[in-house]
């Protein structure tokens, strides 16, 4: 996280304006990948809508109604982003979680197609916040497991570019866009969330990236069990432990523990 936005967020008090503050402008995951903004895009985005977010933390009724819903996290990250597409006069949303059924066969959706009154065109967005641990540092991108270790960042980022991204060049998808006007000039993909690395790494796959450690030992005392919904800025004490525990502290570190289970069974997946 970069200074800028660590100074936001501890001018902001509520949980949700603080995740939708942290949404929007958090590095990407990968520090290179096609079809995904640069940094700066986002900080862009957080300058324009930073006035906002202030009024937002003073009276935050109507994010809260829109996002509560939202208990599963990736839901739950659309779902801010999706707050401020609406709520930003920059944009306007022509269609999100657009469901494409061809021959009765549905093939794909779309999370969202926009229209960007600034640049004056219709684009396609693509969103996920993951976390991934790095578990052999020299090989990072093919060693990065979930929590669930079949959840895998090659195997998403690959779905994200090859399927999901490329949803508006099928044939049939294409020609109903066109009918409609709504055929998109510009993809993006916008994948954000954690890398954890081993506590000796010093070779880290995103310098720019978000980070923590992980390890199959408790962490130091100071560090609080989050619960899911927490997993994007902290805040949201779990009172429950798993065996599989995302935990932070109150100076913005990071620290996963695993078991022996997630550990072998990332050694038969790899």
């Amino acid at each position: 996280m970069s200074n800028a936005l660590h100074s936001l967020l501890s001018q902001l008090s509520d949980p949700m304006v603080r995740d939708l503050a942290w949404a929007l402008a958090s590095p990407n995951l990968l520090q290179h990948s096609p079809l995904a903004p640069d940094n700066s895009w986002y900080w862009q985005l957080l300058t324009e809508y930073q006035p906002r977010l202030i009024e937002l933390d003073a009276s935050p009724g109507l994010l809260h109604q829109h996002c509560e819903p939202h208990r599963r996290l990736g839901f739950y990250f659309e779902s801010l982003w999706h707050f401020f597409l609406l709520d930003h006069h920059r944009f306007q949303v022509l269609a999100h979680d657009w469901q494409q059924v061809i021959d009765g066969t549905t093939v794909g959706a779309f999370d969202f197609i926009i229209w960007d009154r600034q640049l004056k065109r219709i684009e396609h967005w693509e969103l996920a916040v993951k976390f991934y641990l790095i578990s052999q540092q020299d090989d990072a991108f093919d060693s990065a497991f979930g929590m669930n270790p079949r959840d895998k960042l090659r195997r998403k980022h690959q779905h994200m570019l090859n399927h999901q991204l490329m949803l508006s060049q099928q044939p049939l998808v294409h020609q109903r866009l066109l009918q409609l006007g709504l055929l998109p000039e510009h993809r993006r993909l916008i994948l954000k969330g954690r890398l954890y690395y081993p506590e000796t790494c010093q070779q880290f796959l995103s310098e720019q990236g978000e980070r923590g450690r992980w390890g199959m030992e408790p962490p130091e005392p100071e560090f609080i069990p989050q619960h899911k919904l927490g997993w994007l800025t902290g805040g949201r004490h779990s009172e429950v432990l798993d065996r599989k525990q995302n935990y932070r502290d109150a100076k913005g570190n990071w620290y996963i523990q695993v078991d022996q289970e997630w550990l072998g069974s990332v050694d038969f997946l790899r």
